[in-house]
């Protein structure tokens, strides 16, 4: 069964025409005139078409390649990411000194069209807009870097004032998860619509919370590597494993009485606040349970554990210079 874009706030039709088509590229539009301005057709004429739809074919035009389901080749995105990140960093200005081959990707996934993602299976549509977020969040830093602090609107001046955002936290960038700065299947995308109105609604996978990265200290690993359909539940199992396994995100402190107090199980913050995707505090901690084994996994599992979360740390995932 096919998996439904939905309609993203704001977009209207989303992008598509009255008759459900999506609309022209300025190419494509120029192109087609040209050809239908001939009153005559010549011998070499299906040749001419055929070179004209090779060059119009998505990724085609701009060097990238595709997979069997005709999505951009998240290969390309990996040699970006191999390119600059060092876990859990990343080296925002090698790329932003040589940022080409993130343009390209990003430029396939610009005009991938929303009836062949339509038409993909449903591991290779996350794998494609978990990408996707990672790659326009790494474009949103880059176009901003380095980081400084920016004219902020009134409402987000504030929020970073008294919420003490660092000075290099993506929270200077004006309007950082709402500014529609990405074009990913032919429209222009913020880095919430991705999240919050195509990937946790479409497929109601928690586990995305541990594979998509906000370029901040606390937030789960940015991989050197693209998510794939084929590899998929692969890495999110181990995206989840790999916030298990640091302290800095997912820790069990105390020990039961009459030893010791109450024992907490403190965890990324990230995780209260989308603990509805996972159903609530009671269901975080039977997500986890199937990780854990031997004292924590008793320990996780008595109700009297209390849950508590870490405090967040905005600081871009920078390498230091």
């Amino acid at each position: 069964m096919l998996t439904k874009l939905p309609m993203p706030v704001g977009h209207g039709n989303g992008g598509l025409s009255q008759d459900g088509m999506a609309p022209e590229l300025p190419s494509q539009s120029w192109v087609r005139r040209f050809m239908t301005s001939f009153s005559y057709r010549p011998v070499g004429y299906p040749i001419l078409c055929l070179l004209v739809a090779l060059f119009l074919s998505p990724g085609l035009g701009s060097g990238q390649s595709q997979t069997h389901d005709g999505l951009p080749d998240p290969e390309s995105f990996t040699r970006v990411l191999q390119s600059v990140v060092t876990i859990p960093l990343v080296d925002y200005a090698k790329l932003h000194a040589g940022r080409g081959p993130l343009d390209v990707y990003l430029n396939a996934l610009g005009a991938t069209s929303p009836e062949t993602l339509l038409a993909a299976p449903r591991d290779a549509q996350l794998a494609f807009w978990i990408n996707a977020y990672n790659a326009c969040m790494l474009k949103l830093v880059v176009d901003n870097y380095p980081i400084q602090r920016q004219r902020l609107g009134l409402f987000q001046r504030a929020r970073v004032t008294v919420a003490g955002y660092p000075e290099n936290s993506v929270w200077q960038i004006r309007d950082v998860f709402s500014v529609q700065h990405c074009v990913v299947a032919g429209q222009p995308r913020s880095q919430d619509e991705i999240e919050h109105g195509i990937i946790r609604p479409t497929f109601e996978e928690p586990r995305i919370h541990f594979a998509v990265n906000c370029a901040a200290r606390s937030c789960p690993i940015l991989w050197p590597e693209a998510f794939t359909a084929d590899s998929l539940e692969a890495q999110l199992e181990r995206a989840v494993r790999a916030l298990i396994s640091s302290p800095n995100h997912f820790r069990i402190e105390g020990r039961p009485p009459p030893a010791g107090t109450e024992v907490t199980l403190r965890l990324n913050r990230v995780l209260d606040w989308y603990s509805e995707d996972f159903g609530g505090p009671e269901g975080l901690r039977a997500f986890f349970l199937s990780y854990l084994e031997g004292e924590h996994l008793t320990w996780v599992r008595d109700p009297s554990t209390r849950i508590a979360f870490f405090e967040y740390d905005w600081t871009l995932n920078d390498l230091p210079r």
